[in-house]
């Protein structure tokens, strides 16, 4: 195993999350017990609330601790290769504070307070640091032996990335926004509270935020199976369903231990599953890749014109570029070259043409995957392959002879 030396930087960062986190443990002991009376004087911290010193102190704490920790994580590079989430940060930053305001409630109802939010805090911090372990369960839902109707497949799909609740998270907060604006309306028309230039900034802003966000919110809520690019803006729901009867998934195996480890990839006869995409085979023509430091995107070019993309929380190189491209190869089932680039209208414009009759973009795209689509796709290679080298015939003319 790599020994990993730690830095000067490294050792503050640490001795810096160390201290934080002992005066937070300050904090919560003057909380709890209510000694040090300095601690529970009440200080204006915002507009509309005070915030006990104990309190305003013990969420100074948790930010600084939070910044020295993630950093001091990220000098060790515990997970090499991977791409690091600001997810954790966020977390490791927000909860503490939520909580610590919790504390201060429940502390009027003694002990059993106190139980309630070590609970609520417990739990909150378990699904907060697993989300790779339930990305990861959730996908392996796939493999089950028993048959899955083609809803109940997508459904796991989509749940991979938790989309059904980031929607209705979304659409909470937007709501939120909503309730802000017409509550200050109300309680202003009433005369129960006085308008002044600092709440009226506040609703303002409010509005004009809930008026700009209003058409993103709609569009991310009402997409369905945000994780089948591409198609989730073509089809139906009931369409893309049906699609995924008669499927059934298997993992791909690799050898390097980086991508056993971190890197799932399912594929069935017309599909495959990758970084949580799910991606058509009969569709797929071509892919790009762009590799950063500690992660992978791919683009994966349709035969109707549009790119389907995904992420890989990987870095892709030497002999992981190996495998990952013979995966890819299988996906497009295509192995030579082909000159597409910038020729995805023309694409698109060879797609329409296999399907006359079909006067939506939605009916030949249906119709396409209902179909055997070897001719069609063995036209289009034939239609964008580069011409012959003129070199290598005549190399190959000379062999002969």
């Amino acid at each position: 195993m790599e020994k990993r030396k730690l830095s000067g930087k490294t050792i503050l960062k640490l001795v810096g999350a160390l201290l934080a986190l002992a005066y937070l443990g300050f904090c919560l002991y003057a909380g709890i017990t209510g000694k040090f009376p300095n601690m529970h004087k009440a200080e204006h911290v915002m507009r509309f609330g005070d915030l006990k010193n104990w309190v305003s102190g013990g969420i100074s704490a948790v930010m600084i601790f939070a910044l020295c920790i993630t950093s001091a994580f990220n000098d060790l590079n515990l997970q090499k290769g991977r791409k690091k989430s600001f997810l954790p940060l966020f977390l490791t930053m927000i909860l503490p504070i939520i909580l610590l305001l919790l504390l201060e409630s429940y502390l009027d109802i003694g002990w059993i307070g106190i139980a309630l939010y070590a609970g609520i805090a417990v739990f909150l911090f378990g699904v907060a640091w697993t989300p790779q372990l339930l990305n990861q369960w959730i996908a392996r839902r796939l493999l089950r032996d028993e048959p899955m109707s083609g809803k109940q497949q997508v459904q796991i799909i989509e749940w991979i990335h938790f989309h059904p609740l980031k929607k209705l998270l979304i659409f909470g907060l937007w709501g939120f926004g909503v309730v802000l604006v017409l509550r200050g309306i109300w309680v202003t028309a009433t005369g129960k509270i006085e308008m002044d230039g600092e709440l009226f900034l506040f609703l303002l802003g409010t509005a004009v935020l809930v008026v700009a966000l209003f058409q993103k919110m709609r569009r991310y809520i009402c997409t369905p199976y945000r994780n089948i690019p591409v198609l989730n803006q073509i089809l139906s729901k009931k369409q893309l369903e049906l699609l995924l009867d008669g499927e059934h998934f298997e993992p791909i195996e690799f050898e390097d231990e980086g991508m056993k480890k971190y890197l799932e990839i399912y594929q069935s006869q017309n599909w495959m599953l990758i970084g949580g995409k799910l991606l058509s085979k009969k569709l797929a023509l071509w892919f790009t890749m762009n590799r950063f430091r500690n992660h992978t995107s791919l683009k994966v070019l349709y035969l109707n014109g549009m790119t389907a993309k995904a992420t890989v929380d990987l870095d892709i190189r030497g002999d992981r570029y190996k495998e990952f491209t013979a995966v890819l190869k299988e996906l497009i089932g295509y192995e030579g070259t082909l000159k597409l680039y910038e020729k995805e209208e023309q694409l698109a414009q060879k797609f329409a043409s296999f399907f006359p009759e079909q006067t939506s973009e939605q009916d030949r795209v249906a119709a396409f995957l209902s179909q055997d689509v070897t001719l069609i796709r063995q036209d289009c290679i034939q239609t964008f392959s580069p011409p012959p080298d003129p070199r290598k015939k005549k190399r190959s003319r000379r062999k002969r002879e």
